[in-house]
């Protein structure tokens, strides 16, 4: 009745619905074509056939997790637009629904995954407490994204599972790995003060180019992505006349200049949220600091 099926009602003499056998035979064979992609062999002493066959043959798309990408945020920064709020302990982070991301899903722990295509979901972390530095981050759980976060530090290795622990006390700092996505750093501080996000970009390919003209001395572009980049000198050469000599560019984490000193850039080393130069040169006509032009490239 209506498109669906209805019971028999003796009181009325209503007749209930009688399934046709094309209608039964074909979803019969619907259930049995999936059990047989699996390589089972269609029982009917067994009742979760279909379970066991559905979670095979969901893992046969799947890929080592070395052979998938990182994750893409679909914005056009490729960063979710988190949000903070002030509350009696450390504060709270919102995540908006509706956001578009790319994020990898496990089939087999710490072995396969498989790329999956999911929007956001409204959430609101509990409050936080005070004085702590914590890392945002998404995972998908029973097929959807599910937001946590976990305390750790900028410098927190890879874990060997390429995944974190909701509530942790420490370690959720590290990259976005194909199965973790990191989404931002959130850093609290006294009661009831509003914690401080830095979002941070997710895209399977990250570059970004500076440029400085006329130069000597120290540098930095802000980058904040979710992955730590590599920086190389794509172009130096002179700014003038002067005569030059022992100059050079760094970009490394910390470098060391021409006596071996060691040279930490404004800010301190290169990490994932700031990429830093040090530019040295000299002029020997006028037994002066010199001026370079550089040109340095970070990607990942």
């Amino acid at each position: 009745m209506n498109g669906k099926f209805v019971d028999e009602n003796p009181l009325t003499g209503t007749p209930g619905s009688l399934i046709p056998a094309v209608w039964g035979n074909g979803v019969t064979e619907e259930l049995l074509t999936v059990i047989r992609a699996a390589g089972l062999e269609p029982s009917e002493n067994e009742s979760d056939q279909l379970l066991k066959a559905l979670r095979s043959v969901l893992t046969q798309d799947a890929m080592p997790l070395a052979a998938l990408a990182f994750p893409t945020v679909g914005t056009a920064d490729g960063r979710i637009p988190a949000t903070a709020a002030g509350a009696s302990a450390g504060g709270t982070v919102s995540v908006p629904g509706g956001v578009l991301v790319s994020l990898c899903e496990e089939a087999a722990v710490g072995a396969t995954a498989r790329p999956r295509t999911l929007l956001t979901s409204a959430w609101s972390s509990p409050a936080l407490d005070i004085n702590s530095t914590y890392f945002l981050r998404m995972q998908i759980r029973g097929g959807a994204l599910a937001c946590y976060l976990q305390k750790g530090t900028d410098a927190d290795a890879v874990p060997a599972s390429m995944k974190g622990v909701n509530g942790n006390g420490s370690g959720g700092g590290f990259d976005s790995t194909c199965i973790d996505m990191l989404v931002a750093r959130v850093v609290t501080e006294g009661a009831g003060t509003v914690p401080k996000l830095t979002l941070l970009a997710n895209k399977a390919r990250l570059e970004a180019v500076g440029v400085w003209s006329g130069a000597n001395g120290n540098y930095s572009l802000t980058l904040n992505w979710a992955r730590k980049p590599r920086a190389y000198i794509a172009g130096i050469c002179d700014f003038d006349d002067n005569v030059k000599t022992d100059y050079g560019v760094i970009s490394e984490p910390i470098g060391v200049n021409i006596t071996g000193k060691p040279i930490v850039p404004e800010g301190g080393g290169t990490d994932r949220y700031t990429g830093r130069v040090s530019i040295i040169a000299w002029a020997q006509n006028l037994s002066a600091p010199g001026l370079m032009n550089a040109r340095v490239r970070w990607e990942v």
